[in-house]
């Protein structure tokens, strides 16, 4: 390949996939070959974090280089104004062909206002098959083709759980579904003479916790091997009110039981026993592994068209999970390491030196600046990103990257189900902190990273880190004055 050709994109994006979820970034227990194997032939980041840690404000921000805020885009439901401009629409614009298949999540997603796909702005995709929470949203590219080919969505249970299903096997589950609409997409598009991207846009492992059997009965021959969440009772004790409640149920259902100690809302850590630890831990795992089964063959279509050498893969995910980390599971506003960082792979044979690994801390907002870089396209005057091109390449130091990380949650899931009123928290984290703030309120958290990893001890109230919390909090309002939208772009002296 020439210096001018422009790569092909396959852009792979999970939901709520954390990053210690895979064989390459140190877990043993999964069986993910063809990542591991991408990360051995690629290029793989250490340290890639996430800007919040819900769906929709993630999203928008690495499809635009901005931060959450800046896009307008703050909460589930929120609608992605007209004026910001995504990635594949600024591809589009260059000569790409672009395709995407499975979630979008740049809108309102449930019904009424979601049938049969959800409200799209601009966003240059020539090829849009949309799916979404089936069965929960009955009406979607998925269910057609199930009806198309008269299969029924169904779930089994497993041990009589409440919280883990037998879900649609390897070659019917939603999954199975977007990875084909990919094949399909590259190997047409291998006979047409322009570059293309596609956005394959996995759900999993995101709740519903429903894998395929083939993936989970390996992992119930072994459930009682599986470790525990990292929890030690009492930690939440001085940790802000929205994680005491969500140990008692997910997205604020646990709010009655601090009324009422009866009471447990939806997958309440403080309901469950270690059995249905594990056993969540290992649907989890199960669902990891199906997705990596899923990326082995698209990954094995594009090598079969020609195509893997001159196609740069990017795989990733919008944010993490709690996982019972913390006695929480699923994710909120709070920002701690299995919420916000993610798994981060590149691939590009025809390029990118393999088996790097670049321990430079970086935010997702990097990616499409990043991605734009590798086409040989401009940055759009918006974007906040910084493009890591360069340093993929080996043209950079590879150690140096961002000095911190930025996290926001504005009321991010909407319904105020976490706090009347809603909750808005900021946060920033280095290499020897992390610090949150509650705004609105006297609460927030500071952890002293070097002697503290597993942020469990809140040193928030303690006096004799004064001066590292001020410090902290001088940094925070640094981070938060460059989320500033520098549009509209300055044309003249005054």
């Amino acid at each position: 390949m020439s210096d001018t050709t422009q790569p092909n994109i396959l852009w792979i994006t999970t939901d709520r996939q954390r990053f210690d979820s895979l064989g390459c970034y140190g877990n043993s227990w999964v069986t993910t070959p063809h990542l591991d194997r991408m990360a051995q032939q690629g290029v793989r980041f250490e340290q890639a974090w996430c800007q919040n840690p819900i769906c929709g404000p993630s999203r928008a921000s690495f499809l635009t280089g901005r931060y959450p805020s800046t896009t307008r885009l703050n909460r589930n439901a929120q609608r992605l104004p007209s004026s910001e401009r995504l990635i594949s629409r600024i591809l589009a614009d260059n000569g790409y062909v672009c395709g995407l298949a499975g979630k979008y999540h740049l809108a309102p997603s449930s019904q009424p206002i979601a049938d049969w796909c959800e409200p799209r702005g601009n966003d240059g995709y020539s090829v849009f098959d949309w799916s979404m929470h089936p069965p929960d949203v009955p009406v979607s590219q998925y269910t057609a083709w199930l009806s198309e080919h008269d299969i029924q969505f169904k779930r089994e249970p497993v041990r009589d759980s409440k919280y883990v299903t037998f879900g649609m096997d390897e070659n019917t589950s939603n999954t199975a579904w977007i990875t084909q609409r990919a094949i399909n997409f590259l190997k047409v598009s291998a006979k047409i003479d322009r570059p293309w991207m596609f956005s394959m846009n996995i759900e999993d492992p995101h709740d519903p916790i429903d894998p395929p059997r083939r993936f989970l009965e390996p992992y119930l021959e072994r459930l009682d091997e599986i470790p525990l969440p990292e929890f030690t009772p009492g930690e939440l004790d001085n940790k802000p009110y929205n994680q005491r409640m969500d140990h008692h149920g997910v997205y604020g259902g646990g709010r009655m039981n601090l009324k009422d100690p009866s009471k447990k809302g939806g997958f309440a850590y403080s309901a469950m026993s270690d059995e249905d630890h594990r056993l969540i831990r290992a649907g989890y795992w199960a669902m990891i592994d199906h997705i990596d089964y899923q990326v082995g063959r698209v990954l094995d279509a594009l090598s079969e068209s020609g195509q893997l050498e001159n196609t740069l893969v990017l795989f990733m995910s919008d944010h993490g999970e709690m996982l019972g980390d913390h006695g929480i599971y699923f994710q909120g506003p709070y920002f701690y390491e299995p919420m916000m960082h993610v798994p981060l792979l590149f691939q590009l044979p025809s390029k990118l030196e393999a088996g790097m690994s670049i321990p430079a801390m970086m935010e997702l907002i990097d990616l499409a600046p990043t991605l734009l870089d590798a086409a040989g396209i401009a940055p759009e005057p918006g974007m906040q990103g910084r493009s890591l091109w360069p340093m993929l390449l080996g043209q950079t130091d590879q150690t140096v990257g961002r000095e911190s990380v930025y996290f926001e949650y504005y009321d991010a899931i909407p319904g105020d189900r976490h706090h009347p009123g809603g909750r808005n928290i900021t946060g920033v984290r280095n290499d020897k902190f992390a610090l949150s703030a509650v705004h609105g309120s006297d609460e927030g958290e500071l952890y002293d990273l070097c002697k503290d990893p597993g942020e469990k001890n809140n040193l928030w109230d303690n006096p004799d880190l004064i001066t590292v919390k001020a410090d902290m909090l001088k940094h925070l309002c640094d981070r938060m004055f460059q989320t500033i939208d520098p549009l509209p772009v300055t044309e003249a002296c005054y």
